[in-house]
Formats: structure tokens, sequence, C-alpha cells
């Protein structure tokens, strides 16, 4: 697991959607296993990734087709063991009608944590080797998000996973955080070893919690 931290506006998102080819690069090259991902041919190469950004598409029909959204081909014994895994199956069983509840428009019937697993639930079905969470925990409440962070740390068992934090508190158990900063990767290291460092990391980790003590959170 790796993580992308730093201010707003710094690029983080700008770097996902060079990963994912919706922009050329200028300089340089992104290498996946060694190999330019330049020389992938495109729609084989997005196959390995999945994706799970702050904004869920959520459609209105029951829980199990939107997990299988395009896959039809995908039976309930592949559904439940994505939702296994983005720890979303307890909160499915316990609605009125399980996997076959309908969920609203935009998934009104289900919090946004609910929503979040839902979607990583999605994500996971398609095997992917490549989990991207771009902020996909910064607009839930606390217990949402704990809920979300247990299915991120579960599927690291399972895929390598990138995720793009706004919330440094969610990415505490990262393999290695990079801090952006001025351009560049100003630090890099685990949690722990950047707070040490008193840098910039640490400025950002303090700041943020000074300020979830102020509003409770």
């Amino acid at each position: 697991t790796t993580a992308i931290v730093g201010p707003s506006g710094v690029g983080k998102s700008t770097i996902v959607s060079l990963l994912f080819r919706l922009h050329s690069l200028k300089d340089g090259i992104i290498t996946i296993d060694d190999v330019n991902i330049e020389n992938y041919e495109l729609s084989s190469y997005l196959s390995k990734f999945g994706y799970v950004s702050q904004e869920t598409f959520i459609f209105n029909s029951s829980i199990k087709e939107n997990i299988r959204f395009g896959m039809t081909e995908c039976n309930n014994e592949m559904i439940i063991n994505a939702a296994k895994m983005a720890n979303a199956h307890e909160f499915i069983t316990q609605t009125d009608r399980g996997y076959d509840s309908i969920v609203g428009d935009s998934g009104v019937k289900l919090s946004g944590g609910q929503r979040q697993r839902i979607a990583i639930a999605r994500a996971m079905l398609r095997r992917p080797e490549i989990m991207v969470f771009d902020e996909a925990t910064s607009s839930l409440d606390n217990i949402s998000e704990k809920k979300v962070q247990d299915a991120i740390n579960s599927l690291s068992k399972h895929t390598t996973v990138l995720i793009i934090a706004h919330r440094l508190s969610t990415i505490i158990e990262a393999d290695k955080i990079l801090v952006i900063s001025g351009g560049k990767i100003a630090e890099q290291g685990k949690h722990d070893d950047l707070i040490n460092m008193k840098g910039e990391y640490s400025r950002l980790y303090k700041l943020q919690s000074d300020i979830d003590k102020k509003t409770g959170v």
C-alpha cells in the first residue's frame, strides 16, 4: 500500500490522471513491472485497475446489480466474495431483502460509507491488479470512514493499493507514504518515521489533528 499526500492543489489527482493515461507525459516515463505504460494496449492496461473516488455512482437497482454492474458473467458467489472483501456483506444481509434490496436513486437508501463499500465491491469484482482510492473517505463521518478503511486494509492483502489521501488518519498503516510539496516528492517513508522527521508530513498531520479536536471529529 502506497499513499500520496500533500496540500490541496499540489497535484495528487493529476498523478492519477497520468497513471490512467488521461494526459500525456511531457517528460519522463511511468513504468509498471519495469514496462513503460505507454507500451501497453490501452484497454488491456486499464483493465489492471480498480478505481474508487469520493463521488460514487450508484443507480436505482438492487445492491447485487450495483456490484455486478457491467459484469453479467459474474455469479452470486463471486458477488458475495467481493462484498466480503469490501467489508459490505454484513450491512447488506441486514437490509430488508439482502442483495436484492433496491437502493433508490443515487443510492439514497444507503449511507455514504455503505455507498463507498458498494463501489469498492464493484471494483474488486473485476479482480484488479492495482486498486486506486482517490480521496475516497474525505467526505465520510468517522464511523463510516473506519469501516471503509477496514475494507481498504483487507484489500491490501490481495492487491496493490494506491491511496490519494486527504485525511491522513486513513493512511497510517500504509507501507509507504509519499509527501508531495513544491512539485516533487519532499518526503517518503512510513507514518512513524515521517512524524519523527518533523517535516512537512508532521506539520500536516498536526494541523489536521488540531482541526479535528476543535470540530469534535
